[in-house]
């Protein structure tokens, strides 16, 4: 993915959001498209896992309470990266910050499985606000319930039918999240103290650079379903009785209760 830079990215802009035509208190920008290039040519990380979750369940958000979470799991995504960048700058020379490379790559590994859950958080969201649940492993221990469900986010995507198919579904990108998938699968294992694959064996700067990619996209697709549904004048889902308020950022501090 080009490096398009925060300037110059769709959600950097100004103008107004879909959901400033429902209520007109302020709201959080949602992130930009963070360069690419900013990060190394090979980054990685690793930690525990909070989907989203809140006062209710997430299948019962309208679609625009649906939307505004999906903005503010990019913008926390959006900070996130930025450490993700200096966290591998640390990986990559321990001894200027006083760590041994070992305990600096293992913590590397932990902030990518971070920065993965805020990344299959926005996709969850983005896919509420066209009314798609993604399904929950049933039987079995909580572990492989769990496994199953971050499986079934991106599965859904695969499906053709899926408004956001064509922006995280197929193609590199599509390929990236696989991939961001199966790293914060084996990176999980770094904070338990086992052994992990390195992280010069990966190029995680074009990994976070298409995922990034493909969720501005899709940002650019969900804003168009709002709009839509204000259009077919169904002020009923796209207000959703206007976002509470007590829906700031809770629901991002609040683990599932299947959490791993």
């Amino acid at each position: 993915m080009g490096a398009s830079g925060l300037e110059t990215s769709m959600w950097a802009s100004a103008r107004r959001r879909p959901y400033e035509r429902f209520d007109s208190r302020s709201r959080s920008v949602p992130p930009t498209s963070l360069p690419a290039s900013a990060l190394p040519t090979q980054p990685a990380s690793n930690s525990a896992a909070v989907l989203p979750s809140s006062n209710g369940t997430s299948s019962s958000l309208s679609p625009i309470q649906a939307f505004h979470r999906f903005e503010q799991a990019c913008q926390r995504l959006r900070w996130k990266y930025i450490d993700l960048q200096t966290s591998y700058q640390r990986a990559l020379s321990p001894q200027d910050y006083g760590f041994s490379p070992h305990d600096a790559e293992v913590n590397f590994k932990v902030d990518f499985h971070e920065f993965y859950v805020r990344i299959e958080q926005a996709i969850v969201f983005a896919l509420l606000v066209f009314g798609i649940t993604v399904p929950r492993g049933t039987g079995g221990p909580r572990s492989q319930a769990a496994h199953t469900y971050h499986h079934n986010v991106l599965k859904a995507l695969d499906e053709e039918d899926n408004p956001l198919h064509a922006a995280l579904g197929e193609g590199n990108v599509n390929h990236a999240l696989w991939k961001a998938k199966e790293l914060r699968n084996r990176w999980k294992d770094a904070a338990e103290g086992r052994e992990t694959p390195p992280l010069k064996m990966y190029d995680l700067t074009w990994i976070v650079g298409q995922i990034l990619g493909g969720l501005e996209v899709s940002y650019g697709i969900a804003a168009g379903r709002i709009e839509q549904l204000r259009l077919e004048g169904d002020e009923q889902a796209a207000n959703g009785g206007a976002i509470d308020d007590g829906d700031g950022w809770e629901w991002m501090v609040e683990p599932m209760d299947w959490e791993a």
